[in-house]
């Protein structure tokens, strides 16, 4: 017989799923059947809390204590980014490969990174903006209409000065 699950013990289960939809119970199934939990209800609740996020695709963190989970989004810089853009939410099924052509300002950079500050890798704040400029770049974006990398040159020159935390 298995051993028995301690009631207190705190589980993370991480799923990338797109916000607002019901994720497929087939690949819940196999993180969270173990502890118990039904894929469906679990489906429903991260249904619930992506709402903001709808049509893109974020991580989910799941954190399960005593057979409850509560749903927290963790997004993506490309995520914050494509937000940023205030983009209609889109019908993933009817429209594909969808440019990312809009304009966003440099405040907007600011304070994703901000956001992002945490899981960067950069030692300084204009490091993260860097991440997210180069981020904006992939996304097809541009930063006070003017390309990312520009925005980024400027940066390093020393003409944009880029706020501390």
């Amino acid at each position: 017989m298995p051993p028995k699950f301690d009631p207190n013990a705190i589980f993370t289960v991480y799923a990338r799923v797109v916000g607002g939809e019901v994720p497929a119970t087939a690949t819940l199934a196999p993180k969270i059947g173990p502890l118990g939990l039904s894929p469906k209800k679990i489906g429903d609740d991260i249904q619930k809390g992506t709402q903001d996020w709808k049509g893109l695709k974020v991580t989910v963190k799941l954190v399960v204590q005593n057979r409850q989970a509560k749903v927290e989004v963790v997004p993506s810089a490309a995520a914050l980014v494509i937000k940023a853009l205030k983009e209609p939410p889109r019908d993933r099924k009817k429209v594909k490969n969808i440019k990312h052509d809009g304009n966003i300002t440099f405040d907007d950079i600011i304070k994703i990174a901000r956001q992002m500050r945490s899981r960067s890798m950069a030692k300084a704040f204009s490091g993260t903006c860097k991440e997210i400029l180069g981020t904006a770049q992939s996304v097809g974006c541009t930063i006070d209409k003017m390309a990312p990398h520009t925005v980024i040159e400027k940066i390093n020159d020393g003409e944009i000065e880029c706020p501390d935390e």
